[in-house]
């Protein structure tokens, strides 16, 4: 009884050890995991780079402590997914989320490379200090009023005001989306006496606005719920750090595309075989054979952890591929709807693995440079099942109102109907909220 207590306890904190490393590394972009392996190399002296694993001397008491991978892959589901769950959050960065929301509402090649442009020449607090004039002189493009929609596309995005010039259009962005009763008066405020209010000259600026204390004192409320800083609550990319994918979309020999993983600055990697053999010496001090285990045990996890995570993520890359094969194939062709519990589901992997292994993670295709979150898609479901992406439920949106009868425009209710006569059920809000995004005016205002 006792030879089995220890035994349990040993295995469990060294299955722990690897998943938690596996998670860690995991969350890794290439960049960083290259650094990862470099800090790793220092201060692990059991860990050697050039060879590969395959050549770890296999002595009887190094064999003890290796990972019994088999049984591990063989412990339950639930026990996995359990420790994943509380362990490390994952977080999509601003650009990410940008980049997602910029494909979802923009169809048009040439629009998205100007929100491309956009995006990337965003500061660290969300704004956009260049003007659609040198945006279309930098682009070559002769329509500066094709670069102001895609502008005031991108300015409606989640989080409303990003990509303004400054403070005031910040704020005033945000307030065009709000509906209040001190909309208008909140506006003009910024607009002209934004300083009032920071000196508390509310007197004066009710005398001026020919309004009472008490409405200034409301607008004063509605302005105070604005966000300041578009960009404060996400995570956002160093612009000096340079993005390198972990996959690439290449054709092979045959001519047709595969999967390839990003190995540059990822040196295979080994047990030192120098300090193996020491376990063998018979003089060998407990204190240094104890060491040498751990860092063998140390070097052994570091080793599968990566291994697992170049698997998981070549399986991910290579679903991409067989379920967009139009996108890479096909010249103007969209995304079909993929969601990352679809690819879960197909991997056997949870949820959270999945969505960990595509954060910060970037894909180089014949397309271009994306980042694996940009191939993934948030549904609404149909009755019978079948997936419908939001951008499939704009195009829709847009076609009906493009075919509408001036005399009568469609009101959200209607289309909601016309959705729901379909088999696809959208809630009226979320109706309204694509066709304010896709800069549409409800129907009283299109007759």
């Amino acid at each position: 009884m006792r030879l089995y207590a220890t035994k349990v306890q040993i295995q469990k904190p060294v299955f722990t050890a690897f998943l938690e490393k596996s998670i860690a590394m995991l969350l890794l972009p290439h960049t960083e995991l290259a650094a990862n392996i470099e800090q790793e190399l220092q201060d692990n002296p059991l860990l050697e780079a050039e060879f590969e694993i395959s050549s770890v001397d296999q002595n009887k008491e190094i064999q003890e402590l290796q990972i019994d991978l088999n049984r591990m892959n063989s412990r339950t589901n639930e026990e996995s997914q359990e420790f994943e769950s509380s362990s490390i959050e994952s977080m999509m960065t601003l650009e990410d989320y940008l980049f997602q929301q910029l494909f979802w509402e923009i169809t048009d090649p040439k629009k998205r490379k100007i929100g491309d442009f956009i995006i990337g020449n965003l500061d660290k607090d969300g704004f956009l200090h260049l003007s659609c004039e040198e945006i279309a002189e930098t682009l070559r493009i002769p329509d500066v009023t094709i670069v102001q929609g895609v502008l005031n596309a991108i300015q409606n995005f989640d989080p409303i005001g990003i990509a303004t010039k400054d403070l005031k259009e910040c704020l005033i962005v945000q307030l065009q989306s709000r509906q209040s009763p001190y909309r208008d008066l909140a506006i003009r405020i910024i607009e002209n006496y934004l300083d009032y209010l920071g000196d508390k000259r509310y007197s004066a600026l009710s005398k001026i606005l020919s309004v009472s204390l008490n409405e200034i004192a409301s607008a004063e409320f509605l302005i105070s719920t604005l966000e300041p800083k578009p960009a404060r609550n996400y995570c956002t990319i160093d612009p000096t750090i340079y993005v390198q994918p972990d996959l690439y979309i290449r054709k092979n020999e045959e001519g047709k595309y595969a999967i390839e993983t990003n190995k540059s600055g990822l040196p295979p990697l080994r047990i030192s075989q120098t300090y193996s053999k020491l376990l063998k010496q018979p003089n060998i001090s407990n204190e240094d054979r104890d060491f040498i285990k751990e860092k063998i045990s140390n070097a052994i996890n570091f080793i599968r952890s990566l291994e697992q995570r170049g698997e998981t993520l070549t399986a991910i890359g290579r679903y991409i591929l067989d379920h967009q094969k139009n996108f890479f194939y096909e010249e103007d062709s969209n995304l079909t709807s993929m969601t990352i519990k679809e690819v879960a589901e197909h991997l056997e992997r949870c949820e959270s693995t999945i969505s960990r292994a595509i954060n910060n993670k970037y894909i180089d295709t014949p397309q271009g440079l994306f980042p694996l979150k940009f191939f993934f898609s948030h549904n609404v479901s149909r009755q019978n099942h079948e997936n419908v992406s939001a951008h499939n439920v704009k195009q829709e949106l847009t076609r009906l109102i493009e075919e509408e009868n001036k005399q009568s425009p469609l009101t959200d209710q209607e289309i909601q109907d016309h959705f729901k006569s379909q088999g696809l059920h959208i809630a009226r809000r979320t109706i309204t909220k694509y066709r304010q995004k896709l800069n549409i005016p409800a129907s009283h205002l299109r007759k």
